[in-house]
């Protein structure tokens, strides 16, 4: 965590500081705005219009903004927007149209998190063009943007796969379901509990971190920390390299927005 508090700790330079917080608010935006959109266009494809209805097949902000979301995700490293409304019973083929909807999202953050990982390797061995300081900057906000939006991505694909009450994970395994089945039943109804308990255990374990000197194994508390840290690490930490490969670019780390590199690795 954060990468926030990280640039307003790392930079002297005021204008760094700033094209990284830009970069930042940038990534969030085609991450989670186009995520809530491809709800919507799947619903309405498999014949539900509630989401254009109310205005939701929209790239404004405004229209899917959720305060408590955003904060997560600028303090936590994962959150959401506001869900797009979705009736099922307007769905051609229920049980089709409920797992298409619920899919939608997660695929649209796979495939962006694919596509900045190519665009973050091609930027990486172009390097800066010229020696004007505009051209440095310039250098560092495709940087930090396809770093970035590659890292939120893939936060919010993992995030969103967990099998809990609202997430679409659940809404997947829903779709094809029993109704009676007990266990998803449990999840239905206790979803919301389970993701505060793992949400807060994630900020003290955080909090202890920082101000305590704490043992090590208490980072493998953090169940949700390990789960999005580790998987960021399997899916896009292994396509990074991939195109590093393929460009000819040496071997590099992977981090997600719990623990930032500050500077292009290479």
């Amino acid at each position: 965590m954060y990468f926030v508090l990280s640039i307003l700790n790392s930079y002297d330079d005021v204008l760094m500081a700033v094209i990284a917080f830009f970069a930042f608010i940038l990534a969030v935006y085609f991450a989670i705005i186009p995520h809530e959109i491809a709800h919507g266009l799947a619903a309405k494809w498999n014949g539900d219009l509630t989401a254009q209805v109310n205005g939701r097949l929209t790239l404004n902000p405004v229209s899917h903004f959720d305060p408590i979301g955003f904060l997560m995700l600028l303090f936590m490293g994962f959150g959401y927007a506001k869900p797009v409304p979705v009736n099922p019973y307007n769905f051609k083929v229920p049980r089709r149209g409920l797992f298409m909807t619920a899919v939608a999202g997660v695929t649209y953050n796979l495939a962006a998190m694919i596509v900045s990982c190519l665009f973050l390797a091609i930027v990486l061995s172009v390097g800066v063009i010229g020696e004007a300081a505009a051209a440095m900057y310039a250098y560092y906000f495709f940087y930090w943007f396809f770093w970035l939006s590659a890292s939120v991505n893939v936060s919010l694909f993992l995030f969103n796969l967990l099998p809990f009450g609202p997430l679409d994970g659940f809404k997947i395994i829903e779709a094809y379901a029993r109704r009676d089945n007990r266990f998803i039943d449990f999840l239905r109804r206790n979803g919301n509990y389970i993701l505060i308990f793992l949400f807060a255990l994630h900020l003290i374990v955080y909090y202890i971190g920082i101000y305590i000197d704490s043992p090590a194994w208490l980072q493998y508390v953090d169940i949700l920390g390990l789960y999005i840290r580790y998987g960021s690490l399997g899916i896009a930490g292994s396509i990074q390299q991939l195109f590093n490969l393929m460009f000819g670019l040496p071997v590099s780390g992977w981090s997600v927005l719990s623990g930032v590199y500050l500077y292009p690795l290479s």
